[in-house]
């Protein structure tokens, strides 16, 4: 549950950095000096007849148009000056390889950027589940043109990759970091450039239970908790060359602070002790917006950044290479292989606890300040299918700066609520998707996810790709989430390719394949749908699903949507999937169910 209240913290956050950023544009647009022109004049009537066909008689999008109008004079002001172009020797948004591989790019005086990490092995090892995670949250801001500030927070809590003396042994790993970095050199002045990092942690830790041993007691084997509370730092050097407009290298020289010995049960080294190490990498820009990512550290000592099954601790060198996209200049994303499991400067040489194992990583970076992508607005039939479906969801993403809530109760007891914010015009964030399944099917699959009294949660995200909303000829979104039953600590990915397209004022339909990936089973399965308008405020919408497994499931769902007022709207629905959240959408219960969701945007 710690995992949920961080969620909302950070999603309130963001709502508050967004509404920060949107002030800040507004007071530097103000600035501007005003340029006069003189005109032709154009026929009122004539300039009518544009604007009403193009909003689609959305009159909200004029409240925004002195500000969207600010923003575009903002951007055609910094290509003049040759201030915003997409490459700048290397991608100055990219501020660090990884957390103990720090760039020498640095945000503008009073910019920021937010990131969430989300960092995974590929399975669970002897935990089970989709893989034992590591997800971090860290916010950037520009303290001035050559220093930044960095805070970080990541939290682990699973089972060992592996069985201690046998036997399951659970770990805690908790972060708090802050992080200053300083340009000493510039690179324009200087053969290289140079910066300094210094990083100060608070690191909790802790092992065993109940029922397992902790890894810190290796005098007895009487089961119980170990807990520890350190304050740990990093330090380093990074040198940096810029090439030319598309590589950029950077060698980092660095010492991790961390504890050589926790508590008094253990027999020699239990800790990983300081290291020093170097480390190597390089940006390399392959495509417009598109760069390559690389490195290798060597830890040098005198301490150690993993230890195996038997409790040994030694040294592995660490890796990472992924590739990071800037959609827009507002989202940016990363998705990285590496051997790192911590998150922070200071704990980001550590391989995975008991093991050295390939990961897998993928980064949000958004960035409010930044210029987003335009849409054309939705009209009114669209907005009323941008709620979502029931058990097939569909391509839309509510325009930028939207929150969107559902809530939903059905007769067997379901209960299940939604929280997403559209961080842009082409991206929502999944902050909140949690709720319980009512159910008591006693397979495998059910009662490790939908076990009597889980309760589910769940982060994820939503990309669209096309949209006739920029000329396209129908939506396309890729919907990933991750996320685990609290009850059973087991987690699964679900991810889906969202296809919606709108035949006439009347109809759409969707097409969405989709793919349950976790420890205990794995399949895809096909959702469809569509959209019928009744009235202008009245839809029916039918569904189906089916899944690709030995027992398929099969399940439908017939939904009434009426729309309160703007913003608002109720669905009734009959229908035999398990649930609406995720898996439970393509598996199929023994009898029916009638059921509510209520629907807000604002």
């Amino acid at each position: 549950m710690r995992l949920v209240f961080y969620l909302f913290i950070f999603s309130q956050l963001l709502n508050f950095v967004s509404v920060l950023a949107d002030k800040y544009t507004k007071e530097s647009s103000e600035t501007k000096k005003i340029k006069w022109e003189k005109i032709q004049e154009k026929n009122s009537n004539d300039l009518k007849k544009i604007i009403w066909k193009y909003y689609k008689d959305d009159k909200s999008y004029f409240q925004n148009n002195n500000e969207e109008s600010s923003k575009v004079k903002k951007t055609e002001n910094y290509r003049d000056e040759n201030i915003y172009n997409s490459k700048l020797k290397s991608n100055p948004s990219i501020l660090e390889i990884e957390p103990y591989l720090p760039l020498n790019n640095f945000l503008d005086y009073g910019d920021f950027q937010t990131s969430v990490r989300w960092k995974s092995s590929f399975d669970g090892g002897v935990s089970g589940g989709t893989g034992q995670q590591n997800p971090s949250f860290v916010f950037d801001y520009g303290l001035s043109n050559s220093s930044l500030i960095s805070i970080y927070f990541s939290e682990a809590d699973d089972n060992l990759y592996n069985l201690i003396d046998g036997q399951l042994s659970n770990y805690h790993w908790q972060n708090y970091a802050f992080s200053f970095k300083k340009k000493l050199l510039e690179e324009n002045e200087n053969i290289l450039g140079l910066s300094m990092v210094s990083t100060l942690e608070y690191w909790r830790q802790a092992s065993g239970s109940e029922n397992t041993k902790s890894i810190y007691n290796q005098e007895n084997n009487s089961y119980g908790k170990d807990k520890f509370e350190n304050i740990i730092g990093a330090f380093s050097l990074p040198f940096s060359k810029n090439f030319n407009d598309k590589l950029a290298v950077v060698i980092v020289p660095g010492i991790t602070f961390l504890p050589e010995k926790l508590g008094s049960k253990g027999i020699g080294k239990n800790a990983y002790e300081n290291n020093f190490y170097v480390g190597s990498g390089f940006v390399l820009d392959i495509a417009e917006d598109v760069d390559l990512l690389f490195s290798y550290t060597t830890p040098l000592g005198p301490g150690n950044n993993y230890f195996d099954s038997e409790l040994k601790y030694s040294r592995k060198p660490i890796y990472s290479i992924g590739l990071g996209w800037d959609i827009n200049p507002k989202i940016g994303i990363e998705g990285k292989l590496s051997n790192s499991y911590g998150s922070t400067p200071s704990t980001g040489l550590l391989t995975i606890p008991s093991d050295n194992k390939p990961l897998y990583s993928a980064n949000l970076i958004y960035k409010p300040y930044g210029e987003d992508t335009l849409l054309e607005p939705l009209n009114d039939r669209e907005k009323l299918i941008s709620y979502g479906g029931i058990t097939v969801n569909n391509a839309l993403i509510p325009k930028a700066g939207t929150s969107q809530i559902n809530l939903n109760y059905d007769s067997k007891g379901n209960l299940f609520g939604f929280y997403g914010y559209s961080l842009s015009n082409i991206f929502q964030l999944e902050f909140l998707n949690i709720g319980r399944f009512n159910d008591n099917n006693i397979s495998t699959l059910y009662s490790t996810y939908l076990s009597e009294n889980n309760l589910n949660y769940r982060l994820g995200g939503k990309l669209l790709i096309f949209s006739p909303q920029k000329d396209d000829l129908f939506w396309m979104t890729v919907r990933t989430s991750v996320g685990r039953n609290d009850d059973t600590n087991q987690g699964y990915l679900f991810s889906e390719l969202i296809n919606t397209f709108s035949l006439n004022d009347k109809l759409a339909f969707n097409l969405s394949p989709k793919y349950f990936f976790s420890g205990v089973d794995s399949f895809g399965g096909l959702g469809l749908s569509s959209y019928i308008n009744l009235f202008d405020n009245l839809q029916l919408i039918p569904e189906i699903n089916t899944s690709f497994k030995n027992d398929s499931d099969f399940n439908s769902s017939l939904a009434l949507r009426y729309s309160l007022k703007p913003g608002k709207s109720i669905d009734l629905y009959y229908s035999n999937a398990v649930g609406i959240q995720d898996i439970g959408q393509i598996l199929e219960d023994n009898e029916y169910r009638i059921g509510f969701k209520l629907n807000f945007l604002y």
